[in-house]
């Protein structure tokens, strides 16, 4: 049985949902690379090998290349995580996860760019202000920060998760947070924050006039309706969950890669297409078996509405996901990393060595290498057929 992916339900089906729906120019882009990513009418691209006496070449169909795509995501993944094994450490880093009331869903929807910007900075804002606080640590960290919008149904759910190194820079010098295998920071403290400053900032767009509030989103739209929307939103639980620690940057960072090129919905997970409804299987992490591992179910939804929340999750035009804050900061990190390294010098080329042997597993698919000699292979030109 050939395998459902989901350009074909795209393909098929986003004729009939344009009668009644209407996509963005950032969604009809994104949905024309997935239909014809890989298909006769996509460009094609010449490879050849890198060693002259060999030559092999292939010529094959040229990826789209979007980040939403599924076909294109797993060999960015591993480029991703092998640049990162030969940059962070053996530290132990510990999982936050930052979620927003439900309450904001259709306001964020609607202000994507703007309020993902504000759920960044104030994530980071929170996380640094903890830090320097002398009473957990009263230093500099490290933390990598990536966006997701989704739940395992395909239902918006916007939260960031964050790696948070279990200590950083203090007086120039590294230092372990006081009790870095049990927890970072404390949660309801960090929530109580986040609370504040998220709603400070979305007030101050508000009054910029960066918000938009269209359809029934115009009943907040007056600044009396707008501050007690604010209010109400003050009232509301801020969850901040935080997993146990994770020991050793190879295993955090393959941990990591899982989240950073993942899309809303794996090609593996549709199990049926037909009679325009779409099965999926999806966790649900509110029903666990005797070990606590989350039971796998199946959902079927209507073909527009399986297309409906696919579309929610196309983020926008050159937003970035993936942030890098503190002391992992562009403009931080070399300082930082050779003070860390300082710290850890006794056991770095035993690191070095962990990391060249996982890098010789996965080489093939990160440097694209020939079948037949195993030099790199070169992209030679990109052609449409005359066909």
């Amino acid at each position: 049985m050939n395998k459902i992916k989901v350009s074909d339900i795209l393909a098929q089906g986003i004729s009939s949902y344009l009668e009644r729906h209407k996509l963005s120019w950032k969604q009809r882009k994104v949905v024309n690379k997935i239909i014809n990513c890989g298909s006769p009418s996509s460009p094609r691209q010449k490879i050849v090998c890198t060693n002259e006496d060999c030559g092999y070449e292939i010529v094959r169909s040229k990826p789209c290349g979007d980040r939403h795509c599924n076909r294109c995501n797993n060999s960015k993944m591993l480029k991703w995580l092998s640049k990162m094994m030969k940059e962070y450490l053996p530290l132990m880093y510990h999982h936050l996860v930052f979620t927003l009331p439900s309450e904001l869903h259709n306001l964020i929807i609607c202000n994507q760019k703007v309020i993902y910007e504000i759920f960044f900075k104030s994530c980071f804002e929170v996380l640094k202000k903890f830090g320097r606080d002398a009473k957990y640590y009263g230093g500099e960290i490290g933390f990598i920060g990536l966006l997701h919008t989704w739940g395992q149904t395909l239902c918006y759910h916007p939260h960031i998760h964050f790696m948070v190194m279990s200590g950083g820079i203090r007086n120039r010098e590294f230092k372990l947070l006081p009790y870095p295998e049990k927890f970072l920071f404390p949660v309801e403290a960090m929530s109580k924050v986040m609370m504040g400053v998220f709603i400070e900032k979305l007030k101050y767009s508000y009054q910029s006039g960066k918000l938009n509030f269209p359809g029934e989103l115009e009943k907040i739209s007056t600044e009396q309706k707008f501050n007690s929307y604010l209010w109400f939103l003050s009232k509301k639980e801020w969850v901040i969950f935080n997993k146990p620690p994770l020991n050793g940057s190879s295993k955090v960072l393959e941990y990591l890669s899982r989240y950073t090129h993942k899309i809303a919905i794996s090609n593996s997970r549709i199990k049926e297409y037909s009679n325009k409804e779409v099965t999926f299987e999806y966790k649900d992490y509110k029903d666990k078996d005797d070990i606590g591992i989350a039971k796998k179910k199946l959902l079927k939804l209507s073909e527009e509405e399986f297309i409906r929340r696919y579309l929610l999750h196309i983020l926008p035009e050159g937003f970035r996901k993936l942030r890098y804050g503190g002391i992992f900061a562009s403009n931080k990190k070399k300082l930082s990393f050779s003070i860390i390294k300082e710290y850890y010098k006794e056991i770095l080329d035993k690191l070095k060595k962990q990391t060249n042997d996982w890098y010789v597993k996965v080489r093939n698919y990160v440097e694209f290498l020939c079948p037949d000699c195993n030099k790199k292979l070169k992209l030679c030109h990109v052609f449409y057929d005359s066909a």
